[in-house]
Parts: C-alpha cells; structure tokens; sequence
C-alpha cells in the first residue's frame, strides 16, 4: 500500500489531589478549608465536538482513498477472465468477505477450492523475496510469491466427500493430507454439530508418509481435475488483486464514518 495513517499518542497528564482529610475528618489541618466546584473543574476539561483531529483524519483517509483509486485498473483484470475460461472454474466472491470460492463440475463431480486473502498477510516479508539473494529485488520482472492454503473438496452425490488441503507456491500445488467424509455434508458445513463430528473422525496419514508412488497419482489425480500449476499461479495473483480491492472499499467506509 502506498501510504500508512500515522498514529499520534496522546498523554494524559494528571495532577494529584489532596484527600487526607477528606478519608479521616478527625485530623485537623493547619491550612483553611478550601471548597471546590467539582462539576466546573470537570466541564472546563471536557472535550469538544468536532474538533480538528476529524477533519484531518477524514483529509487523510480521503488522499489515500484517491490515490489507491488511481492506480486501479478499470474493469476485471484480464488473468482472471482467461483463467476462469481455460480452466472452467467460477468464482464467487464476495465483497467485505476474505474467504473466495472457485467451483466447477468434473464428470459426476462437484469440485470446489476453497482459499483467503488473509494469506497475503500472514507471510512474512522473506517469502516475498527471491530465493537468490544475488537478484535485483526491484526487479519487477521477478514474480511475487507467498504461499497460499488452499481446502480442495471433491463430492459425488451419495457418495460422500473427499477434502485435500493445500499449498500453492511458486507455480506447484503441495498436498499436505486427504481426507474422506462419508457423509458429504460434512466437508463444508459450518456448524457447531458440523464442527464437533468433524474432529471425532480418523484424518488419515501425512501426504508425504504415504507411498510415493500413492503421492503421485494423488497429484495426477488433481491435475486432471484443475488443481495443477494453472490454479498455483492464479491463487496469490487473485488474492493480491481482491486485497487491493477491500483495501480500497475499507478506506471508503472509514472516510464515510469520520466525516459524519
């Protein structure tokens, strides 16, 4: 992002108030009682309504809002169109929401991908970086990457379901376990029942224990399904474009609420 909102720390400054005679009434104080107008002490302090720090808080937000807006493309960017028509996916995306469905069928298959642009920052800034220290890295030849966790669900009717998570990273998809659910259901619904079964269930073996013979045809098994090198490309380039986006809509709304 182009600019960060600076934060001013604000100190409190208190002033320490003679109470001992108040707590013990018997003691006697060589100096005259003094009375104090509580209530006026307080109004003089309190704070005003509309004061400037909103103003220069909405000025803020609003720069920042005009210049995000004009490094915006307009339209969808052209990788997701060519994406989703190669690949016969669809998307669905919702504003505000960080989680992104890709579905598509496959034969008697209902295949659904699962990702998050709360990936993009959860890595760390080494991830953004080439592996050769040597490289330019204002380069923008060079290819961002972080990697990306990607829940992989294939379900056939009245067959149950099948959940492989996922890591998609530099143009490869990794497997990290395959899981089988009789019950189909159970794959994506987001309940607490739902949730509860759901840890009661044997999770099956690591991927990389599993034969690697079994690990290959696993991947040639997902290839032919569009979980392939197409889907690892898309993934962190998709998320970068969404939290581009949110980002753009979240200083909308800040902007909107301050200036009220």
């Amino acid at each position: 992002m182009a600019s960060q909102l600076l934060r001013s720390s604000i100190r409190v400054i208190t002033r320490p108030t003679l109470v001992k005679n108040i707590i013990n009434p018997t003691i006697t104080s060589r100096f005259p009682t003094v009375a104090f107008n509580v209530s006026r002490s307080f109004s003089a302090a309190a704070p005003r309504w509309g004061n400037g720090a909103d103003a220069d808080l909405a000025h803020k937000l609003d720069e920042e809002l005009q210049y995000e807006k004009s490094t915006e493309a307009a339209g969808q960017p052209e990788f997701i169109r060519e994406f989703l028509e190669a690949n016969s996916f669809k998307i669905e995306d919702k504003a505000g929401v960080d989680e992104v469905t890709l579905s598509r069928t496959f034969g008697n298959e209902n295949i659904r991908v699962l990702f998050s642009i709360s990936d993009i920052n959860n890595a760390t800034s080494d991830e953004f970086l080439p592996e050769d220290d040597m490289v330019d890295v204002e380069n923008e030849e060079d290819a961002v990457s972080f990697p990306v966790r990607a829940s992989v669900t294939i379900e056939k009717d009245g067959q149950g379901a099948v959940t492989i998570d996922t890591v998609a990273q530099d143009g490869e998809i990794a497997v990290e376990s395959v899981m089988y659910y009789k019950d189909g259901k159970l794959a994506d619904e987001q309940s607490a029942e739902a949730d509860w079964q759901r840890r009661g269930l044997y999770i099956g073996p690591q991927f990389a224990e599993l034969d690697e013979g079994l690990q290959n045809l696993f991947e040639r098994y997902l290839e032919e399904r569009g979980i392939n090198a197409a889907l690892a490309n898309f993934l962190p380039e998709y998320i970068e474009f969404k939290e581009q986006k949110e980002y753009t809509q979240w200083l909308q709304n800040m902007k909107n609420f301050v200036s009220v």
